[in-house]
């Protein structure tokens, strides 16, 4: 009786500790330390819609976070991994292109094969042209890490404003 006893007890110690080193693991995965981020990005005072907001770790190593703006201009970060955003020091880059067109001809488009001549350089049927590059709607200097003059520290003290100038 005595035996049995002890082994009911070392069976639930057992499924005590399975319990408590799966809680923790838990823990660790689901707490990855990160911090919701929400902002807003305006130009000359005017919400941008469709941007897509960018934070680089300024010490360059880490993942980076992003996120979309709404109509208003609202945007909230994520990383390709979790929908929080590291604590650190970040450049944040703003970009928004044109909405690229498809390959047309008198406003109808290409066939697959006149798009394969196309990519190729053939122009396809009637002297159809690809399309260039998208045009960036807002100044380059909100492009890229080196030039733009945007920071943000995480974790934040409310919501991020963004404001851009076109000048």
């Amino acid at each position: 009786m005595i035996f049995s006893t002890f082994l009911r007890v070392v069976g639930m110690t057992r499924q005590v500790l399975r319990l408590a080193v799966l809680l923790a693991l838990a823990a660790v995965v689901g707490c990855g330390g990160g911090h919701k981020v929400e902002g807003e990005v305006t130009l000359d005072g005017k919400a941008v819609e469709g941007a897509i907001v960018t934070f680089v770790p300024a010490d360059g190593t880490g993942e980076q976070a992003f996120g979309a703006t709404d109509a208003g201009g609202k945007f909230t970060l994520r990383t390709a991994n979790q929908k929080s955003v590291p604590a650190g020091n970040y450049k944040v880059i703003v970009v928004k292109g044109e909405k690229s067109q498809a390959f047309q001809k008198e406003g109808q488009k290409l066939s697959g094969d006149d798009y394969v001549k196309a990519m190729k350089g053939g122009g396809g049927k009637g002297g159809m042209m690809m399309p260039s590059a998208p045009k960036s709607l807002l100044p380059e200097k909100y492009a890229t890490p080196a030039k733009s003059p945007l920071t943000a520290t995480v974790p934040t003290s409310g919501l991020v404003k963004l404001e851009l100038s076109s000048k």
